[in-house]
C-alpha cells in the first residue's frame, strides 16, 4: 500500500469517527490545567487551535465543567499580558522602521555633501548600504507589522469566544494510536 493510499485511508477513517467535531470549537483537555488554572501550554493550545479559525466565525471553547467559574479571567489576564507585550512590539518595530528608513535616506545624501562621497566604489558601496537600511524600513513595517496585528486579532478573537463545559466526559477525544488505523 503506498503512502498516499494510507494516508487516505487515515482521512477517511478520522472523518467517519469525528462526525460531529466543529470546525470552529477549540478543546481544552484536564492537562492543560494546573490548580484549576489554566496553564502557560494550555493558552499556547488555545491560541494554536483557534489560528485556523476565521474571525468570522465565533470560537466555542470546550472544557471541564469544574474549570468554567474563572477561566474566563485567567483568559483575560494571559490576553492582557499577551496584548501588552503586542503593543510595545508594534511601536518597537514602528520606530525601527522609521530609523533604518532616515538612515537609508541620509546615506543616499551623502554624495551631496563631500566630494569623498562621489568617488564611484564608494558611491556604489554607499548607495547599495542605504538601499540595504530602506529595504529593511520596508520589510520591517510591511512584513512584521501584518503579523504581530494578526496575532493581537488572535487574541481578541478568542477573548470574544464563548467557553462550555465538555458536552460529555465521554465525548472526550482520546488520542488514537497509529495501530487503530491499519485496522
Amino acid at each position: 500500500m503506498s503512502k498516499e493510499k494510507l494516508f487516505k485511508d487515515i482521512e477517511k477513517k478520522l472523518n467517519k469517527k469525528f462526525i460531529n467535531l466543529k470546525e470552529n470549537e477549540v478543546i481544552l483537555r484536564e492537562d492543560d490545567f494546573d490548580d484549576g488554572k489554566l496553564t502557560k501550554s494550555g493558552y499556547i493550545s488555545l491560541k494554536q487551535q483557534s489560528d485556523y479559525i476565521s474571525v468570522n466565525e465565533d470560537i466555542e471553547i470546550r472544557i471541564p465543567k469544574s474549570y468554567l467559574p474563572n477561566f474566563k479571567e485567567q483568559l483575560e489576564y494571559m490576553a492582557t499580558k499577551e496584548l501588552i507585550r503586542i503593543k510595545k512590539d508594534i511601536r518597537d518595530s514602528n520606530w525601527s522602521a522609521a530609523i533604518f528608513f532616515l538612515t537609508g535616506l541620509f546615506l543616499l545624501s551623502l554624495q551631496g555633501f563631500t566630494e569623498f562621497f562621489n568617488i564611484k566604489i564608494i558611491n556604489d558601496i554607499i548607495i547599495i548600504i542605504s538601499w540595504v537600511f530602506i529595504w529593511a524600513s520596508i520589510e520591517k513595517r510591511f512584513f512584521d507589522l501584518p503579523k504581530l496585528k494578526g496575532r493581537r486579532i488572535n487574541i481578541l478573537h478568542i477573548l470574544s469566544s464563548n467557553v462550555y463545559p465538555y458536552k460529555r466526559e465521554e465525548e472526550i477525544i482520546e488520542p488514537v494510536s497509529e495501530s487503530e488505523f491499519h485496522e
